[in-house]
C-alpha cells in the first residue's frame, strides 16, 4: 500500500512524501520545492514519536530524500511531515572521528549524521538517543 503525505514547513505544502511499508520498514520517497539557501531535515511524527529522515538533497531540479525506517521507530499510525531547518534542530552531541582511533559512539551511529564543526569531520545525534 503506498501512502501519499504533504510536506509543510509551518502551514504551507511544500512538496509530498510517498510512504511505503516493505516487511518491517517503512520507506520513504520525498520531492520539495525549495530554493536551496537553507539545509532542511525531514521529520516523521507518528504520535508522540519523532525521527528525523535525513537532509534533503538536490535530486532531479528538486530537493529530495529517498530512505527506509524500521516501522518500530515510528509505531503505526498516521505518519505527517515536516522541514526543519538546521538552526531549529533539537541540541546535538557531537563526537570527532579520528581514522587511527577507535570511535567511542559506535552505537550512536545507526540514528547520527556526518558533520563538520570548526573543521574537524565527527558524528552528530540529537538528545535523548
Amino acid at each position: 500500500m503506498l501512502i501519499d503525505r504533504e510536506v509543510t514547513i509551518g502551514n504551507q505544502c511544500v512538496g509530498r512524501v510517498q510512504v511505503r511499508r516493505q516487511g518491517l520498514y517503512y520507506v520513504f520517497r520525498c520531492r520539495c520545492s525549495l530554493s536551496g539557501q537553507t539545509l532542511w531535515y525531514l521529520e516523521a511524527v507518528c504520535g508522540e514519536k519523532r525521527e528525523n529522515l535525513g537532509v534533503l538533497v538536490p535530486i532531479d531540479g528538486v530537493f529530495g530524500l529517498d530512505t527506509r525506517r524500521p516501522v518500530k521507530n515510528l509505531g503505526e499510525g498516521k505518519i505527517q511531515f515536516a522541514l526543519r531547518p538546521k538552526q531549529d534542530r533539537p541540541r546535538a552531541h557531537f563526537a570527532p572521528i579520528y581514522p587511527e582511533e577507535p570511535f567511542a559512539y559506535i552505537q550512536k551511529l545507526k540514528d547520527a549524521f556526518l558533520e563538520t564543526r570548526n573543521g574537524q569531520i565527527g558524528a552528530a545525534w540529537e538528545d535523548g538517543t
